[in-house]
Formats: C-alpha cells, sequence, structure tokens
C-alpha cells in the first residue's frame, strides 16, 4: 500500500504570511494611536512619535515572544522526534522493484479483498521533517473479515510508520477473493511505502536513503502491482 502525503507550506511561506499580517496590524494600530492622541489634543509630530514609540514597543516585545515559542516548539519537536527515534533531517525511500511481477502469483499470494479504501494516517512529525519510511506487517484474517494478532516485520526508519500500518489493519474489513478458497489462521504479510508528494528526493546513494529490496516476493509484488495500477 503507497500512502502519500501532500508537501505542506515551507517555513519561508509561513514566515512571510506571519510577517505580513504583523506589518498589517502595525500599520493599523499606528493609524488607531495616532488618531486618538489627535484627539487628545496632541500636535501632529508628538502624536506621530508617541504612537510611533508604543507601537515599536509592541513589535519589540511580539519579536521576543515569537521567538520564545519558536524556540520552545523546536525544544518540543526535538524531544518527540528521540522519543520517536526519528532522524533529523529529510531521507527518502528508494524503491527497486523486481524485473518481472507474474500476475498469477500475484492472485495467489493475498486470497482477501479489501472492502472500501484502506487509510492509513501520514505520521505527522516525520511529515514535517519530510521523513518517508516503510513498514511491512504480518496479520491473520478472522472469521468476520477483519484483520487480528497484528505484528510487524520490517519497519525503517522508526516504528511510528508500523505504528500507522498497524492502525490502517485494525480498521479495515476483508472480504474472500471471488472462487478462491480461504484458510483461516493463515498469516499474511502487506508492505506500506509512506511517501511525501512533491518533496524534493535525494539520490539514490548516502545514508539518508534506502534501497528497499525486500526479501518477501509476496511483498516485492504487490507494491509494483500498486505502482503499476496507482
Amino acid at each position: 500500500m503507497l500512502v502519500w502525503a501532500k508537501r505542506t507550506v515551507s517555513v519561508l511561506t509561513t514566515r512571510a504570511l506571519v510577517y505580513g499580517g504583523l506589518f498589517i496590524f502595525v500599520v493599523l494600530m499606528h493609524l488607531a494611536l495616532t488618531g486618538a492622541l489627535r484627539e487628545q489634543g496632541l500636535n501632529g509630530g508628538l502624536s506621530l512619535f508617541v504612537s510611533g514609540a508604543a507601537v515599536l514597543g509592541f513589535v519589540l516585545v511580539m519579536f521576543n515572544l515569537l521567538e520564545r515559542l519558536r524556540e520552545w516548539r523546536a525544544n518540543r519537536r526535538e524531544m518527540e522526534r528521540v522519543r520517536q527515534r526519528l532522524p533529523g533531517g529529510p531521507i527518502c525511500v528508494v524503491w527497486r522493484a523486481p524485473e518481472t511481477v507474474a500476475d498469477d502469483d500475484d492472485h495467489d499470494a493475498m486470497p482477501w479483498d479489501v472492502i472500501g479504501p484502506l487509510k492509513a494516517r501520514y505520521p505527522k512529525l516525520a511529515r514535517r521533517l519530510g521523513v518517508e519510511g516503510v513498514a511491512i506487517a504480518a496479520f491473520e484474517v478472522s472469521a468476520d473479515g477483519r484483520a487480528k494478532n497484528i505484528h510487524c516485520v520490517d519497519a525503517w526508519p522508526s516504528d511510528i510508520f508500523y505504528e500507522a500500518a498497524r492502525e490502517a489493519l485494525q480498521h479495515a474489513r476483508f472480504q474472500p477473493k471471488y472462487d478462491v478458497h480461504v484458510r483461516y489462521g493463515a498469516s499474511y504479510r502487506m508492505p506500506f511505502v509512506f511517501r511525501i508528494d512533491g518533496a524534493a528526493k535525494l539520490k539514490d546513494r548516502g545514508r539518508h536513503a534506502r534501497k528497499l529490496r525486500p526479501s518477501l516476493e509476496a511483498a516485492a509484488q504487490a507494491v509494483e502491482k500498486l505502482r503499476r495500477t496507482g
């Protein structure tokens, strides 16, 4: 299963919007204070000076508060990154599909169809950091079509991708494929590949990229089929 996340607003765009809104607010505040001081009997030059000093003090206080808020959020994000064992910078998954995929083997690999869309949430912090990942979950299908005995086969670069895959499987419903005999108690494996749409992909080398070459033939075929049909 391919899990896509849309590219978020960049830091520069966010700062431009914040500074633009602050500029408009400061101009309106300056005009309002100047008009109020003139109504109190102050002349034009003195009212402009007093309102300008008040606006300058307000801007300094606001910038100080925003800087403290930014540092607090950065510290919280770093603590959460360490707790979730995520890397500090962007990384990507480089998929290398097998040369040939047999459709007949695809049919036998998973005798169940998912009822409705299978949705998995992209981990929020990983999306913000630009971190892509992969998880392969093993599970059984109960008589009522729900996944049970879910456990992790492989997860990279953090277990939070497996947690997202496990949550998706817990909410999924399965039904047997047409004219296929299913055996209850059998274990199946499903890959979840987390990608960020529109993000710059790193080169196919270095410690920040992983070549996804699963030894599980069924997982490789499933992901290749999703790539061709999606």
